[in-house]
């Protein structure tokens, strides 16, 4: 598959913007806003600075001997017409193991459901999913993201509210949660918060 074909894919990153707040995702793919943060280019940078530093490493996941590392690893699913970009894939003899890094050691209800879309793509490509992970670059460890048939559920509905969403432009409510506002990007133009 080519990229050109998959254009119209929602990429799976878009997630974790959907899951933190849905507003986030309705400004970034309906209105097309692109607002960079201190601390959105500041997890980038942190998430390449240590990527270049696991390629040094010779052990993977610290408890895997036998590996072979890949990293940015394309992962696409045709039927949720999911793409995305995992951080790396450890390939063993008997499958692989799925590793996201992220620049916080919080998890704000979205990487199951993040590592799940991963992982439906990577078994609907023929892989043999052994396991997935996340490494907090914080912590500098790991933490094991066992899926379940919730965040199955949570991502099938995330995938069709997004699709719904930007099928009718329309804004969704803000997130229950206000504190998140305070460091949010979009904060000025959701007018109905503060």
């Amino acid at each position: 598959m080519t990229m050109s074909n998959t254009d119209d894919y929602l990429r799976i990153n878009e997630l974790k913007n959907y899951l933190y707040c849905p507003r986030i995702s309705y400004y970034g793919l309906c209105l097309r806003l692109d607002r960079e943060t201190h601390l959105s280019s500041g997890g980038i940078r942190a998430e390449a600075s240590t990527k270049e530093k696991m390629k040094r490493r010779k052990g993977a996941l610290h408890a895997i001997h036998a590996g072979e590392r890949e990293f940015d690893v394309l992962v696409v699913h045709e039927g949720l017409r999911l793409i995305g970009r995992l951080d790396e894939v450890v390939r063993t003899a008997e499958g692989v193991y799925l590793v996201d890094y992220k620049d916080t050691d919080k998890d704000y209800g979205y990487w199951g459901v993040q590592m799940m879309a991963y992982r439906l793509g990577m078994e609907a490509s023929g892989e043999q999913v052994l396991g997935s992970s996340i490494y907090s670059i914080p912590k500098q460890s790991y933490t094991e993201v066992k899926p379940t048939s919730r965040q199955r559920q949570q991502l099938e509905e995330a995938v069709q509210a997004l699709a719904q969403m930007v099928a009718m432009e329309r804004c969704p409510a803000a997130t229950d949660h206000c504190g998140k506002c305070q460091s949010c990007q979009y904060a000025r133009f959701c007018n109905d918060v503060f």
